[in-house]
């Protein structure tokens, strides 16, 4: 940053990837050219899910959300030209962790960068895929193991890399209060080094405890908003001390604001939202983040493109370097407002954290999901009453038209073309690789799964081998005894019903999540509408191609299929599941989509024969469920 005479007070980044390696890395180097200081990989969904982009559920979904990373000649790429002794990387990757960690261990190692010296972080958080994203692979103690078998690695090995971001963000997507994010990213920090402890030594328990990160969300309102990031700060030592011996820890997060919040009618509105978001998180020396990264204004209709981006990266600069902010000490110590509010924050965190602590990692899985979808049903239920105002959806309406141009660029073509060069790429990465050396290390890593041995070093062999990221998952798959599906917890009692339309009889709707994404709030809310309107609910779980779609749906004898698609594929998934019907000779069954779907292909899937489309602007879960009735009863959606 030309002028700036001080160090940054902290990273900026923004959340990229994109097509195949060779393209994220072009987008890297322009974000990095304007001024982005730290680099945050997105990763597509095969990616996320342990697929291979020729896998069958890949279809559609490669390099659709983030970059395809196959092998170790797509981490080469995607880092080249690129210190890995100097960048400081944050990866947001889960289930498949241990493996992406490898693979990037193994490009330090090609470019001569000694491991003590990396610095970034890896997610590594299952507890919330299992409530919020849904890209968790193998049951919850199977994912305990892994994410504590890089954690315990990382210890001793990269000593400056946080093997662990432990998640509020997600809980607070999904429905949480603040002092319910804190206390579910603390608690389950506090499980998993629980279970990390009798793995390492004291002096590397301690600088397991020292690296653990959090990544947390910050809301639009702002009183609540800095008292929970105070909260966080205050606790963390606090718990670290008391429960682990450890004074002094400090609190290390970084942050995304919230995209939940970001709405599909007047976008030009959500460039406001976002710049207030980011002020919880920073306003306060005392508890600031080390990191933040803002997404594109137009989040609710798409993924961010170059020009979304730019804007990001220039609404920080202009909060970091033209505010002044950093150039004072605390400026709400000692305010009675915040401090009365960030203690009971804090009291309210610490009873949650320690109640989770006591369910244990695999029984908290429902516990959190219920809580969530309660918060989710009050969240509805206050929006539609207008006790909750947001600007745009259910007050002062309206349309600006200042952002109405077409997007700054449509990068569909250049995505399909990363898309198939990925997938030739990884057909010609097997063929000329050393096809014995890759069975002897998925062997290898088998027997170690089984035995009990830290899989980040088997990993390892198997990424310098020439193995991919499906293979690896295969192998744990075979060990571990499969893949996992877990609750969405719509099955609770809400505190206030919905306003909501009333069934003549109990009509059978099918609800499906279609490929790999797993985010699921907008299904749970439905299912939970739906069966407090009298319809029967079947829902099918997650990464449902769209021949099993079609397949559960008549053995159910569903009246109804409503299939939600975050992913970008909903065309494809759109085209597959019209042509299942055809091909059993069914014309009389709606099919209705939801997702982040643009208008253009909101008319296209119509014309394909999906009887309703709903995207983030229709808010209004009555009038959703409302339309799913009529088309049970045969009536036009």
């Amino acid at each position: 940053m030309s002028g700036a005479k001080k160090a940054a007070p902290w990273l900026i980044r923004t959340y990229a990837g994109f097509g195949d390696a060779a393209q994220t890395n072009e987008r890297f180097r322009e974000n990095l050219a304007k001024g982005q200081t730290g680099l945050s990989v997105a990763f597509d969904l095969p990616t996320q899910n342990g697929y291979d982009p020729d896998h069958p559920l890949s279809a559609g979904e490669v390099g659709g959300t983030g970059v395809a990373v196959s092998h170790l000649g797509d981490m080469r790429r995607l880092f080249e030209g690129l210190d890995l002794g100097r960048i400081n990387t944050s990866m947001t990757i889960n289930a498949t962790a241990p493996w992406l960690y490898a693979l990037y261990l193994a490009v330090a190692e090609e470019q001569g960068v000694p491991l003590p010296a990396l610095r970034g972080t890896t997610q590594n958080d299952l507890l919330k895929e299992y409530v919020g994203r849904g890209t968790h692979i193998f049951e919850p103690n199977a994912s305990l193991r892994l994410q504590t078998d890089l954690i315990a690695f990382a210890a001793a090995h990269t000593p400056k890399w946080n093997p662990m971001n432990a998640c509020g963000y997600h809980y607070m997507e999904s429905g949480a209060t603040p002092a319910e994010e804190i206390g579910f990213a603390v608690g389950n920090a506090m499980m998993v080094l629980d279970a990390v402890r009798p793995r390492v030594s004291a002096e590397q328990f301690a600088t397991v405890v020292e690296q653990l990160s959090f990544f947390i969300n910050s809301g639009i309102e702002l009183v609540p908003e800095i008292a929970k990031v105070r909260a966080y700060a205050k606790l963390w030592p606090a718990i670290c001390e008391e429960f682990y011996g450890l004074p002094n820890m400090k609190w290390r997060a970084g942050c995304q604001v919230r995209s939940l919040t970001l709405t599909e009618q007047v976008p030009e509105v959500n460039i406001v939202r976002i710049a207030y978001q980011s002020l919880p998180v920073v306003l306060s020396a005392g508890a600031r983040v080390r990191a933040l990264q803002l997404p594109g204004f137009r989040e609710a209709t798409g993924l961010p493109d170059a020009a979304e981006q730019a804007l990001s990266l220039r609404t920080q600069q202009v909060l970091m370097y033209e505010t002044g902010l950093t150039d004072y000490e605390d400026i709400f110590e000692g305010s009675v407002v915040i401090e009365r509010e960030t203690a009971r924050t804090m009291a309210a965190a610490r009873e949650v954290a320690l109640e989770l602590r006591a369910q244990g990692f695999e029984r908290s899985i429902g516990f959190i999901a219920r809580r969530l979808t309660q918060n989710l049903v009050e969240a509805s239920a206050a929006l539609e009453r207008g006790e909750r105002l947001r600007v745009g959806v259910n007050a002062f309406t309206g349309e600006l038209n200042i952002a109405r141009k077409p997007r700054y660029e449509d990068d569909s073509a250049e995505r399909a073309v990363g898309a198939a060069r990925q997938v030739e790429g990884v057909a010609a990465w097997r063929a000329s690789r050393d096809s014995a050396a890759v069975a002897a290390a998925r062997e290898d890593l088998e027997a170690a799964a089984r035995s009990g041995a830290n899989l980040v070093e088997a990993s390892l062999v198997l990424a310098k081998a020439g193995g991919t990221t499906g293979e690896w998952t295969e192998t744990l798959a075979r060990a571990f005894g499969g893949r996992y599906q877990a609750t969405i917890g719509s099955d609770v009692a809400a505190y206030r019903p919905l306003n909501l339309p009333t069934a003549a009889r109990p009509y059978r709707v099918f609800l499906a999540k279609s490929g790999l994404d797993g985010h699921v709030n907008a299904v749970k809310l439905l299912a939970y509408a739906c069966r407090q309107s009298g319809m029967e609910v079947i829902y099918s779980g997650l990464q449902q191609t769209p021949a099993a779609i079609v397949s559960g749906a008549v053995q159910e004898g569903a009246e109804v299929i409503g299939i939600s698609c975050l992913s970008g594929a909903h065309l494809h998934v759109a085209r597959e599941v019209m042509a299942a019907l055809a091909a059993r000779g069914i014309s009389d069954l709606p099919v209705v989509m939801g997702g982040i779907i643009p208008d253009h292909d909101a008319a296209t899937l119509h014309e394909l024969g999906i009887a309703a489309v709903f995207t983030p602007k229709d808010s209004d879960v009555g009038a959703i469920v409302g339309r799913l009735i009529a088309l049970a009863e045969g009536s036009p959606a």
